[in-house]
């Protein structure tokens, strides 16, 4: 829900405290004290740490904190790829859990992939088919090539997939 939130159309919208997890419920439950010494701690071990250490930090809240700073981070980078007027189309998937995946691509240069009822399971031969060229996992650091990719793959060191699609004239 996270990834969508943030990549989807509109305006991203968090409650104060949650970009770790939050597992409250409704008032009065939700009306404690921020710790944003916690917050600034954690913001700061995020800038050296690997994918691997983030996962293993996830009771921590470390995956939707990292998901949050990067998702926030692209759509300040690239404005236009989030406005009103920007393309937003679906990326077509196939095999066995195709209904699964939610994928969705933004003005050609931005996919978006979250399981959908599948988190931590196996995808078979599941598939989504990426606009052609390069693309890069902003949340792993990996680097893709358009074209058919397997959600196992693009899913293997994050439950969900930032990709952005790398300029050709790098």
């Amino acid at each position: 829900l996270t990834l969508l939130k943030l990549t989807a159309p509109g305006i991203p919208d968090f409650y104060q405290a949650t970009a770790l997890w939050s597992l409250n419920l409704v008032d009065p439950d939700n009306r404690q004290a921020v710790d944003y010494d916690l917050r600034r701690r954690l913001l700061y071990d995020l800038r050296s740490a690997s994918t691997e250490e983030i996962m293993r930090r996830s009771d921590e809240g470390l995956p939707k904190l990292w998901l949050i700073w990067q998702g926030l981070a692209l759509r300040n980078s690239h404005p236009e790829w989030f406005g009103a007027e920007s393309l937003y189309a679906p990326v077509e998937s196939s095999g066995e859990h195709a209904s699964n995946v939610i994928a969705f691509a933004r003005c050609e240069s931005m996919v978006s992939v979250t399981p959908r009822l599948m988190f931590g399971k196996d995808w078979g031969d599941t598939a989504l088919k990426l606009p052609s060229g390069y693309w890069h996992n902003c949340l792993t650091g990996e680097r893709l090539r358009g074209g058919t990719v397997r959600v196992n793959q693009l899913l293997q060191r994050f439950p969900v997939a930032l990709l952005t699609k790398e300029d050709v004239h790098q």
